[in-house]
């Protein structure tokens, strides 16, 4: 693939928020876009790890590709260079006028408040579970939204499945249009995935050890959300079938996280940006959460409602 060269295109006049590396709006093909740049590791005093920068612009790319692959309504990722630096370009979603509420922001507007378990208020950060699935059910803003519930439990499993471990309250949320029509915004900062901060070495090492590659395939992952303030591993959560509207999401993705695994590869291998260890780890990481916890965990479901 070809890189796109952004040098030369004038800064637009849109900000954009975010923690995660510095953002630059430009306007491309009559189109804004935000062009996200990679985090510097070694300012972050990084151990163990060759690179001096993260590779979160392709894990963007290659996450949002995968999205878009399963059929969710996801934002438009080009790949790029400026000043020097690999960049992604987000196509922004909104219009002159639009807002986006941060399902951070939507917390905090919340009655009644929530409470830690110290009984002090939680901030919109706070991500427990049981608040979050209680904020979607009963908060007046989603009750016109179709499909919130949906669209968290799809982002839930789809991230599991690519890595994303940084799924928090400023990175999904909804759009007040200019007319005041509200819509889900399309799923956005993906670039969490696909052990972004990893070189080829430890991607290496893992890939020879059985047991370290199963350890970070899904045995040890965890993820942003939160029950009784203890991380949870999201596929441990799939797996104990405790929740219907995440079973739901398991037997609506699976069968198509499968019908499209070699498109994912496709995705992956025909891109010329990445090495041979990260095409080889990436397919590896994904096809072993496919086989050893999504597609047993989706059998599990079919064979229960069966014996129903």
């Amino acid at each position: 693939m070809k890189l796109i060269d952004f040098n030369g295109y004038e800064q637009n006049d849109r900000m954009y928020g975010g923690l995660s590396g510095n953002k630059v709006g430009i306007y491309f093909k009559e189109e804004n876009y935000v062009l996200k740049f990679p985090g510097n590791l070694r300012n972050k005093n990084m151990k163990n790890i060759q690179l001096s920068y993260s590779n979160s612009p392709v894990c963007e790319y290659l996450g949002s590709h995968i999205y878009q692959t399963l059929g969710i309504n996801v934002h438009d990722t080009l790949l790029g260079m400026r000043n020097g630096k690999m960049v992604v370009a987000c196509k922004d979603f909104l219009n002159r006028g639009d807002r986006l509420n941060e399902f951070r922001e939507i917390k905090t507007t919340f009655e009644p408040q929530f409470l830690d378990l110290n009984g002090d208020v939680t901030s919109g950060n706070g991500t427990d579970l049981k608040e979050t699935l209680k904020l979607i059910k009963e908060h007046p803003l989603f009750k016109n939204i179709k499909n919130v519930k949906e669209r968290f439990w799809d982002m839930f499993v789809i991230d599991a499945y690519i890595g994303n471990h940084d799924r928090n309250n400023g990175n999904w949320g909804v759009i007040v249009r200019l007319d005041g029509t509200k819509e889900l915004a399309p799923v956005y900062d993906n670039g969490g995935c696909l052990n972004n901060k990893w070189d080829d070495e430890k991607m290496n090492r893992a890939l020879d050890d059985e047991k370290a590659f199963k350890e970070q395939s899904y045995d040890g992952i965890i993820c942003i959300f939160t029950i009784k303030d203890k991380a949870i591993n999201p596929f441990h959560l799939i797996q104990k079938m405790e929740y219907p509207d995440c079973c739901a999401a398991v037997k609506r993705l699976t069968p198509q996280i499968k019908k499209s695994q070699m498109a994912i590869h496709s995705i992956i291998n025909n891109n010329s940006i990445l090495t041979d260890t990260q095409k080889k780890f990436y397919c590896r990481i994904l096809d072993d959460r496919l086989e050893k916890v999504l597609l047993p965990t989706y059998k599990k479901i079919i064979a229960n409602e069966r014996c129903r």
